[in-house]
């Protein structure tokens, strides 16, 4: 392979790779909120976790009534530094009613779908270098 071609080729590769996951992640948000049920609910506590990076991540743990009258605890999937709120918060809680342990909270931070966009993004990025590096004489 010519040496010139290894580098878009290998920026190509990440760029689909990105898009792939940043895609999946928005596909699986808009599922997620379209089957959802939402509902009041009040942080209770907060879970810290190292990300891979070494941040800092705060989960939150929410407690809510389903509609159907079912008290639940449930921490979400989805953290934040800082946190996305705070215990004692009521907050708007997004559960999934076949399973109501799955829960995000209601906000354009954690529902997943931003996630997704900003890895749609640096694909985007990361393919325009790709085109540039091989167009470049």
């Amino acid at each position: 392979m010519p040496p010139n071609l290894l580098l878009p080729l290998v920026l190509g590769v990440v760029g689909v790779v990105t898009a792939l996951v940043g895609g999946g992640l928005g596909i699986g948000a808009r599922r997620f909120r379209r089957r959802a049920e939402r509902v009041e609910g009040e942080v209770v506590r907060l879970r810290p976790s190292r990300s891979r990076n070494g941040r800092i991540v705060y989960h939150p743990t929410v407690r809510f009534t389903t509609v159907y009258g079912q008290r639940v605890e449930a921490e979400s999937p989805l953290g934040g530094t800082p946190p996305p709120a705070m215990p004692g918060d009521r907050v708007p809680v997004l559960y999934d009613p076949a399973r109501p342990t799955r829960v995000r909270i209601d906000d354009t931070t954690n529902n997943g779908f931003r996630a997704g966009m900003i890895f749609l993004g640096t694909a985007l990025a990361i393919l325009s270098a790709a085109l540039l590096t091989l167009l470049r004489p």
